[in-house]
Formats: C-alpha cells, sequence, structure tokens
C-alpha cells in the first residue's frame, strides 16, 4: 500500500513537471504565428524589448493560424496575428468565447507586386479579387500583355491569406490553380523571376527584400499586425505590448 501511494505521488510529480515544461518561465514568453509580425515588429526590436523589459521571447513563426492553435492549446504564452482577429478565429474555427484579446501593436500595408517588366500600372481591389479567382486569368484584360496570369498566394496558415479571403474575396474562392508558396521570401523572388506573376505581401516585407518587382498602384490595404492574448495579458506580455506601442519602439519597425 505504501510503495502504491508512493508510486501515485511520483506520477503526480511527473504529470506537473511536464505540463510545466509547456508555459514559459517567469520573465520569458513564448510567442507562435505570424512571420510578417516576427519580420516586420519582433526582428527590428527584439534586441531593445528584451533590454528595456527583461523579458525574453522564443517565437515559433509558423503562421497567424498556427499561433491561434497554439495560444488556444496552452502552448504559447500569446499569438502574434497579421490580420484581425475576428478574421482569424473564423478561419481557425476556434469559437470567440469573449476570451480572446488584440492587442494592436501597427498597421500593416498589403500591396500588389509583379515582374518588373510588367507593364500594368495600376489594379482595381475587385480586378484583384477577380485576378486571384481566376475570373481574369490573361494580363490584357487589366492592360498588360496577352499572356496568362500566375497568381502566388501564400500557405495555409498565413494570416496574409486569411487577410486575403477576409478583406478581397468576400466568400469567393481563390483559384485552384493558384500557386502556394512556403515563405513569403518565395513568393517575392518567383515574382522576380515570373513575367507573369503577381502577389499580395506587407509592403515593408517587399521593401527590405525587393528583388526586381514592381508594386502595382492599388487602393490601401492594410490590416493590423497584433498579439493576441487569452483573457488580461500575464505581467510579463504587458510589459511587452506597452514597449511595443511606445514611440521608442515604432522607430525601430521597418
Amino acid at each position: 500500500m505504501r510503495r502504491s501511494k508512493q508510486t501515485a505521488l511520483a506520477a503526480v510529480i511527473l504529470l506537473f513537471i511536464a505540463g510545466g515544461a509547456r508555459t514559459a518561465a517567469a520573465g520569458q514568453v513564448l510567442l507562435s504565428g505570424s512571420t510578417t509580425f516576427q519580420k516586420r515588429v519582433l526582428e527590428p526590436s527584439q534586441k531593445i524589448l528584451e533590454k528595456k523589459t527583461g523579458v525574453s521571447c522564443q517565437v515559433i513563426a509558423a503562421g497567424t493560424v498556427r499561433g491561434l492553435k497554439d495560444l488556444m492549446k496552452g502552448e504559447a504564452s500569446a499569438a502574434i496575428a497579421s490580420c484581425p482577429l475576428a478574421a482569424a478565429l473564423l478561419e481557425t474555427g476556434i469559437p470567440p468565447e469573449g476570451t480572446y484579446q488584440e492587442h494592436v501593436i501597427m498597421q500593416d500595408q498589403v500591396v500588389a507586386i509583379v515582374n518588373a517588366s510588367n507593364k500594368v500600372k495600376g489594379l482595381t481591389l475587385s480586378q484583384l479579387a477577380d485576378i486571384h479567382s481566376g475570373k481574369i486569368a490573361n494580363w490584357k484584360e487589366v492592360g498588360g500583355r496577352d499572356d496568362r496570369i500566375v497568381v502566388v498566394v501564400p500557405p495555409a496558415s498565413s494570416g496574409t491569406l486569411v487577410f486575403i479571403k477576409d478583406m478581397l474575396m468576400r466568400g469567393a474562392a481563390i483559384a485552384p490553380n493558384a500557386y502556394t508558396t512556403v515563405t513569403d521570401r518565395e513568393a517575392i523572388d518567383i515574382v522576380a523571376q515570373s513575367p507573369i506573376a503577381v502577389a499580395l505581401l506587407s509592403e515593408g516585407f517587399v521593401k527590405a527584400n525587393n528583388k526586381q518587382v514592381k508594386v502595382v498602384k492599388t487602393p490601401a490595404m492594410k490590416r493590423p499586425l497584433s498579439i493576441i492574448t487569452r483573457d488580461e495579458p500575464t505581467p510579463d506580455l504587458r510589459a511587452i505590448i506597452k514597449f511595443l506601442k511606445s514611440p521608442e519602439a515604432k522607430k525601430l519597425f521597418k
């Protein structure tokens, strides 16, 4: 009987340790989600952020959808997102619950990019939607050369894709023959090499990685870059959010 009680106690302790291993220690946070948020916000500010707040940030940059799922399962301290919270919750199928909080750090501009040789100077949102759905399939229909259009889209986990579906497509399906990339850098490389490709990406990321691509004039396409918490942020997360919203931090964002 005594040995049985000791075994049971040991099992409880092991479960406690295993559960605690998934939670960041004091002074550390695990952020999961948007690569755009990582590149635009965290990378240029992380060293100063950690120095100012005393909080160390670990990042899993696997897309907004993955980040929200990690947050829901308790496997991340917070999610980082590159689309509105309501759209992300709808895409993931996570019930809103009224517990998720969206802490907007900055507004990001999404731009349409084409190859530098492309003659098209501007596109309306309606034209962009029709291009992404496949309704417009030739560049000559929008003032370009007589050649087919290759639509380049982000992976399913991407907040940018969620934003495109929510803001641009409004219920319409993206063409099944659209080429899905793994990273935003891959999208830029494809457009830089292909005179018939088009992609929608963060303006800041495009400027930082411009490789012979052209930004086509379009109406403004703005989306929030946010930290998503479940319930009120912890003191460590509150310190991070406060710093990232400060004028000092915003000077660091690219």
